[in-house]
């Protein structure tokens, strides 16, 4: 009996110590025509015109927004949403932060009136903007404005931004859910850098 409750202890550890690890995504790879099934992150062996080659595939913590001539990284984690009804919009939910997309072509509408708009929602139209920047790698920096509302017991701090011109232009909108001390959280922040480090438009 004791060998058998020592045993199922073994098994029992073992278990949590797999239970752990997230499965790796599974990708498929076509190399020279031939399709290979791998595990993220592994490395695998595969032969191609008589040669093994070690071939190792990471699936990176973003995806790409493209549209147009407006491209950026963000989290991987958020979930996509799409509405094409005019203006057309793009919203990137994640827990606590929330990128959303608007085609601004025609309509041209400023961060101001936006922000503005925002606030007339929510009946709140003591709320004031403040100017905001976003210093981007390849775009310089975005001059823009930044409003908090508060939903209920929720604060919620924006940032808008225009980018583009003509037929190509965008209203770029940042949520994010607020502390008891008016700051932005951890995805909100890595959300935003990973924006201004890959912006382009």
């Amino acid at each position: 009996m004791r060998i058998c409750l020592s045993l199922l202890a073994t098994i029992g550890v073992a278990s949590v110590a797999l239970a752990s690890d997230e499965p790796p995504t599974r990708l498929r790879v076509e190399i020279d025509g031939t399709s290979h099934v791998l595990a993220a992150g592994a490395t695998h062996s595969v032969v191609v015109d008589g040669r093994t080659l070690r071939l190792r595939v990471e699936e990176l913590p973003w995806r790409q927004f493209h549209e147009g001539s407006l491209r950026f990284d963000y989290p991987r984690h958020m979930s996509w949403e799409f509405d094409a009804s005019p203006p057309r919009s793009w919203v990137l939910d994640g827990n606590s932060a929330v990128l959303s997309v608007f085609d601004n072509a025609g309509e041209a509408a400023t961060p101001a009136q936006a922000a503005s708009e925002l606030a007339r929602h929510f009946r709140m139209r003591d709320a004031e903007t403040t100017p905001a920047r976003l210093r981007t790698a390849k775009a310089g920096t975005l001059s823009g404005v930044a409003i908090t509302v508060k939903v209920a017991t929720t604060a919620l701090g924006y940032e808008y931004y225009a980018v583009g011109k003509g037929d190509a232009a965008w209203l770029l909108v940042l949520q994010g859910t607020l502390d008891d001390h008016g700051a932005h959280g951890a995805e909100f922040h890595a959300m935003r850098k990973r924006l201004a480090d890959t912006l382009e438009f």
